[in-house]
């Protein structure tokens, strides 16, 4: 997969170039902030397995081709631990020096968008007082569909 925009190319990242991401590893907490990890440091091996199982997309600018961050289609499960098909929830992280400017809105929407060819539903959980990700998932036309007793927004495309 691979998605240009104005501004970006969003490119699946495979198992060969898992150490083209070592420049967010020294943000580890964007990491949680994704939901990612709970406890504990990510990885080259952890974004390595990552790349196997699930679908981890690298976005960068589209002019110098620097890294900016991570979009991560996480497979969704019902109550029995069956993959639900055609359902992915997303996380994302940018580098702290390229947040509110844009990146994010315009790389999640691309690729919800990429996706909504194909009638996949995105979903995403996000901390009620993670205002700069709410703002993201609403620019992307994201709707809130709930609110757990732990104060975690879901929110589905």
């Amino acid at each position: 997969m691979e998605i240009k925009t104005k501004r970006l190319i969003i490119e699946r990242v495979r198992q060969q170039k898992i150490t083209e991401l070592t420049p967010l590893l020294k943000y580890q907490s964007l990491f949680q902030q994704a939901g990612l990890v709970t406890a504990g440091k990510v990885d080259l091996d952890t974004l390595g397995m990552l790349a196997q199982t699930e679908c981890l997309l690298q976005i960068r600018e589209r002019r110098k081709r620097v890294l900016l961050g991570l979009i991560i289609l996480l497979h969704s499960y019902d109550k029995t631990g069956v993959i639900l098909s055609g359902q992915y929830e997303i996380g994302y992280l940018l580098l702290p020096q390229k947040q509110h400017q844009g990146y994010m809105t315009e790389g999640v929407n691309a690729v919800c968008n990429q996706l909504s060819h194909s009638q996949i539903i995105v979903t995403a959980e996000v901390k009620g007082n993670n205002i700069s990700s709410i703002g993201v998932l609403k620019r992307c036309n994201f709707i809130r569909i709930a609110i757990t007793s732990g104060m975690i927004e879901l929110w589905k495309r």
